[in-house]
């Protein structure tokens, strides 16, 4: 989203006009608020949103704070509850033998709960 801005202020004592242009970018540094199951292995990370358990979406970013460390060879395995911030890709057919419906770009994990490792 583009923010163009034009200032023109006048000099007291009929002085000249004096113009200002000021051009940048806003958009949001966080993306938008999910909430959800995220669950974990060693081959991919999958997030389940709250109120929705037959979309699944694949993961992207820093969840370490969502994962438990691994207690058997086969490397971490879990599931958490999960507030993250983030963008979200466009639809279509991704991960696993396109098991997910849409990328999660995660920026920010918000909170954690519900910690659970495999049994």
């Amino acid at each position: 989203m583009a923010l163009i801005g034009l200032l023109v202020s006048v000099r007291e004592n009929g002085g000249e006009p004096v113009v200002a242009l000021a051009a940048g970018c806003a958009s949001s540094p966080t993306g938008d608020t999910y909430s959800g199951e995220y669950f974990y292995n060693f081959e991919w990370a999958s997030f389940f949103p709250d109120g929705n358990k037959d979309e699944r979406w694949c993961v992207e970013g820093d969840m370490a704070r969502a994962e438990l460390p691994a207690t058997n060879p086969s490397g971490p395995w879990g599931t958490s509850h999960v507030v993250v911030r983030g963008t979200l890709g466009p639809p279509g057919s991704y991960g696993n033998l396109g098991a997910c419906k849409r990328i999660l770009k995660v920026t920010e994990l918000v909170e954690v709960s519900n910690m659970r490792g495999r049994e």
